[in-house]
């Protein structure tokens, strides 16, 4: 009895640590993905400004790390973009961002890729002068994320296994410890579990 009891309240701890760990990872990628957004926002706005008082001098040294900027007119052709040849880049009219961007002013969005396992978030914003600015960065999938962390969660879970066992073999003995030490020559004067109080009625009589 105390191996079963041990076993179910080990396999309760770690469903616990299981589920736990999902929904912790589920709120620090959609968090982190909100503040990439708001960030990417802000970028959006002051690289319009930028183009919009300098034009493409506002390219001469910038330097974007792992933000891609591209530029692109009312039609949307390819005006300038910080990591291809724009002569040689395809017409982005299609795209979602810059047809809400063309039509409202402000256009958002994602695109996943299942080839390379990540997001990539794209905002755009019309200029005054029609144009439409469009930045994006691109964002590991939750797998990667996870990766990251192996090492730190593997400690985690280490230490909450170990913990579980300690606690899982001390409920299991602390259950089992009244009923060993029932006195079955006196039923009713046991003060052991109410559950089993019928069978001590029933051995007393």
């Amino acid at each position: 009895m105390i191996k079963k009891i041990f076993r179910s309240t080990l396999l309760a701890n770690f469903l616990v640590l299981l589920a736990s760990l999902a929904l912790i990872l589920g709120a620090l990628y959609r968090y982190f993905t909100q503040v990439q957004m708001e960030q990417l926002q802000t970028q959006t706005a002051l690289a319009a400004k930028g183009i919009s008082a300098e034009g493409l001098d506002y390219f001469d040294g910038l330097k974007t790390a792992s933000t891609r900027i591209t530029w692109v007119d009312n039609t949307g052709k390819v005006l300038y973009d910080t990591e291809s040849d724009a002569q040689t880049m395809e017409n982005h009219g299609n795209r979602q961002e810059i047809k809400d961007a063309l039509e409202t002013g402000y256009g958002e969005s994602s695109r996943y890729s299942s080839t390379l396992t990540q997001t990539s978030l794209y905002i755009a914003q019309r200029l005054d002068n029609g144009t439409v600015v469009r930045l994006s960065v691109t964002q590991h999938s939750i797998i990667l994320l996870l990766l990251g962390l192996l090492p730190t969660l593997l400690v985690i879970v280490l230490v909450v296994v170990g913990l579980s066992v300690l606690t899982a073999r001390y409920t299991a003995k602390r259950l089992v410890q009244p009923l060993n030490q029932l006195d079955l020559d006196a039923p009713l004067e046991n003060p052991a579990y109410e559950e089993i109080s019928p069978l001590l009625r029933r051995i007393d009589h």
